[in-house]
């Protein structure tokens, strides 16, 4: 098992190295697709990963990351709409579907696309930063440390 998490998390780190020495628009597109398999994983822990509140997610993740790309509203007023937008989707879906989905799911589908979206767009956010080429490179070193002492920490204990 940590053989195989060493070598997933040396493969992970060859991707994000590449991705993050590129930049711009090839990181933001790498980021799109990691986090609709990772918000794809996620969903499929919940058991949603093909229903219909999760393509809400889905598309609030293209929707997002499209307008991270395009750039006509400041980060806070695209997530404040986006926020909107999203929540009346997902009421409609609950409420024209019901009893079909749980209060549960929609919760799961709704604070998922914050979880996995909006947290990894921050690695775009701040490669954008002045000098941000050098402080990518500490959310990559601090996470995956982290992972990887709290893993063999676990392991031991």
């Amino acid at each position: 098992m940590f053989k195989t998490r060493l070598l997933s998390g040396i493969v992970l780190v060859a991707l994000l190295l590449a991705l993050g020495i590129l930049g711009g628009d090839v990181l933001l597109a790498g980021l799109g697709v990691i986090s609709l398999v990772g918000l794809f994983e996620l969903y499929r822990a919940c058991g949603i990963e093909k229903k219909g509140l999760a393509f809400v997610g889905y598309g609030m993740t293209v929707l997002y990351y499209l307008g991270l790309k395009v750039e006509i509203l400041s980060m806070t007023e695209l997530l404040f709409l986006l926020t909107m937008i999203f929540l009346i989707v997902l009421m409609a879906v609950y409420v024209f579907t019901f009893p079909r989905f749980q209060a549960g799911q929609v919760m799961e589908t709704f604070f998922g696309f914050y979880y996995v979206t909006v947290m990894l767009s921050c690695v775009y956010l701040t490669r954008m930063l002045e000098d941000g080429e050098y402080l990518i490179w500490l959310i990559f070193l601090c996470s995956w440390g982290c992972d990887t002492c709290a893993y063999c920490v676990g392991m031991l204990i």
